[in-house]
């Protein structure tokens, strides 16, 4: 059985907002727009926090409100099993060296929440759909941050620093997935990257999640400030002095099937 999450059509049609107040830190607004249980709107909330907690500032000033806007919802799609929902960016501002988003939507199907929430993964795969609205895979391309050269090749320098430090001395690209069709091609780690097939960010998720540094300071070629364990600057090789690196430990993920993302 496949499910999947469908990467809205709209995130092809990013666009720059107008200025507006400045901010610094960044922030996550859910709103929620029916369909989710006040026990999955918790969980929500708690992926959230995650976020802000992890990606503690932009790294320049920007001017958009309120920060990242998701639209959240459980709808009836195709009943358990079957497509899992949408997500993805849906508004973007471009800042003076980084593109951001600021709006995006998650919609999910209702039948497969329950099952989620009753089995223990839904804040797994809400964690892991969150991050793909904030710019993970999404907003890689030439036309947003410039951090894929495609091929499988991510290019961005802080993550391919962290990823010569954790996993491959000689890497000059951290190996993205190029199979699992639309939605799974072009925007996760490569599931036989040098890095654990635990990681929050590969294509395939089975068993206890982990997060990695690679993973993390992907998040700072997008332009945040985020609280990584120590990495070398990659232009300098300098040390970068953050804090030790959180892990999403001891979730059980067994058989998710996320963004356009399949069984094994």
């Amino acid at each position: 059985m496949k499910r999947k999450i469908i990467t809205l059509a709209a995130m092809a049609g990013l666009f720059a907002g107008n200025a507006n107040a400045a901010l610094t830190n960044f922030d996550i607004t859910i709103q929620f727009n029916g369909g989710l249980t006040a026990s999955q709107q918790t969980i929500f909330s708690d992926a959230e926090t995650f976020w802000e907690d992890t990606l503690v500032s932009y790294a320049e000033e920007i001017f958009f409100p309120p920060g990242l806007t998701i639209e959240a919802s459980g709808e009836n799609i195709d009943g358990a099993g079957g497509i899992l929902g949408q997500a993805g960016p849906s508004y973007g501002y471009q800042g003076t060296d980084f593109f951001y988003a600021s709006a995006g939507i998650m919609r999910f199907d209702s039948a497969d929440l329950s099952a989620m929430e009753s089995n223990g993964t839904l804040y797994s795969v809400i964690v892991h759909e969150m991050a793909h609205v904030i710019g993970f895979g999404s907003l890689w391309g030439s036309e947003y941050n410039d951090l894929y050269a495609g091929n499988g090749q991510y290019v961005g320098a802080y993550a391919v620093a962290a990823y010569r430090e954790e996993f491959d001395p000689s890497a000059t690209y951290v190996p993205v997935e190029l199979d699992g069709g639309a939605g799974t091609a072009d925007a996760h780690w490569d599931e036989t990257w040098a890095g654990p097939q635990s990681e929050l960010m590969t294509g395939y998720i089975e068993g206890a999640t982990t997060l990695s540094n690679t993973t993390l300071a992907s998040f700072k070629d997008l332009g945040y400030t985020t609280t990584l364990a120590s990495v070398s600057e990659p232009e300098t090789g300098g040390n970068v002095a953050d804090v030790p690196a959180p892990l999403i430990g001891a979730l059980s993920v067994f058989g998710l099937a996320l963004i356009g993302r399949r069984r094994k």
